[in-house]
């Protein structure tokens, strides 16, 4: 009987080094051996730093198509000819079409590529001031030279540059000009406060 006892005794002894492999198997690796008398129920803590029903466990979700919050940016559809590449520049007729559907002034820059004062006003369209709140427009560039529909729109003459403001259904506002000028109203540089009067065109005309 002894001799039974002591040999069931060595299988046992055989057996747990097979058991922690096993766990360490199943639960992965951390670097060490499991102290002497330690229990399995440890070894799950230490592998397992985060249950699974802990709030902080869940990951955040990952922005798809399906549930994505931020608004995508409007793409550009008409040449920039240098004039701000982060605005959404529309041609004339898809610009007033735009306007119209969106309830949206429109604002409309008319230039030409000879123009020393139009290429001096250009980095004023990269100005992030004025390239947020263009985000609130339909924004149309016509090269005067290129396109004759911009000699519509010139209420006090066809001088280049010029800005103009309409309302949604296309119409000019004439008073949305420059305030800083006497003449030539719709005349900017780059010191003039441009996205000033653009808010007035918003508060004028933007949808409620």
């Amino acid at each position: 009987m002894i001799t039974v006892h002591r040999t069931a005794a060595l299988a046992l002894g055989r057996t747990r080094p097979s058991l922690w492999a096993l766990t360490t198997l199943f639960l992965g690796c951390n670097g060490g051996t499991p102290a002497a008398g330690s229990q399995p129920q440890a070894e799950v803590a230490e592998v397992g730093e985060v249950l699974p029903d802990d709030p902080a466990a869940t990951p955040a979700p990952t922005p798809t198509a399906g549930n994505s919050q931020i608004t995508p940016a409007r793409e550009v559809s008409a040449p920039a000819h240098g004039y701000g590449d982060k605005i959404a520049w529309r041609g004339l007729d898809e610009g007033l079409a735009e306007a119209k559907t969106l309830g949206r002034p429109l604002m409309l820059l008319v230039h030409a590529p000879w123009c020393g004062r139009c290429s001096d006003l250009k980095p004023r369209f990269f100005d992030p001031a004025l390239v947020q709140a263009s985000e609130r427009f339909v924004m149309v560039n016509l090269d005067q030279d290129d396109e004759p529909q911009a000699l519509r729109y010139g209420p006090d003459g066809q001088y280049v540059p010029r800005v103009l403001f309409l309302d949604p259904q296309g119409k000019v506002d004439a008073t949305l000009s420059n305030a800083a000028r006497s003449q030539y109203k719709y005349f900017y540089l780059p010191q003039d406060d441009l996205v000033g009067v653009m808010q007035q065109a918003l508060d004028h005309h933007a949808s409620r």
